[in-house]
């Protein structure tokens, strides 16, 4: 187990594990319900997973939102890139502010949760489908999860090259690669 807790960074503990733990205490509180198993080690585990789960909501629902209703405004990606490049401090800044972002996810969710097992409790079609209803789900918000993290990884993989070339036609600037 301390393998695992030495390779959680700050950014998936500030992301996943305090909001996975906000929710999941909020639910015992709130509803009585105790997601958490027996060990230190289960307890870990699935206050990172359910702070993960909620990670991704808000990446996915909720920043959109977010941004259609102008409430935030982001700055174009690439600029984005070239602050962290120049200023150590816009990395920590990101990592609170998606920090931030999880634990509004998390208050958000609680009432969902609620809504949820109101309706298992009301409604027998919800009470014999819930479980596929919750597979789907996860597994649409993985998938859309994954897009958007492949995304990610182009559009910094693109940055580089643009950042390569242009500081090899600035190092030669006849356009040639001839000594």
């Amino acid at each position: 187990m301390g393998d695992i807790a030495d390779k959680l960074d700050s950014y998936q503990i500030l992301s996943n594990l305090l909001p996975g733990a906000f929710f999941v205490t909020m639910i015992k509180l709130f509803y009585g319900i105790d997601l958490t198993g027996w060990n230190v080690g289960e307890i870990v585990i699935t206050y990172y997973f359910v702070g993960f789960i909620i990670s991704r909501f808000g990446s996915l629902v909720l920043e959109p939102l977010l941004k259609k209703v102008k409430w935030i405004e982001f700055a174009p990606y690439s600029d984005f890139l070239d602050a962290e490049k120049a200023d150590s401090k816009v990395t920590i800044l990101s990592e609170t502010n998606n920090y931030i972002r999880s634990l509004l996810s998390a208050t958000v969710l609680l009432p969902a949760f609620w809504l949820l097992l109101t309706l298992k409790e009301q409604s027998a079609w919800f009470t014999l489908h819930w479980k596929e209803i919750f597979w789907i789900g996860a597994i649409l918000l993985f998938a859309f999860s994954y897009r958007k993290q492949t995304s990610f990884v182009r559009s910094r993989v693109q940055a580089y090259k643009t950042s390569c070339a242009t500081t090899s036609s600035s190092d030669n600037p006849n356009g040639s690669n001839r000594n």
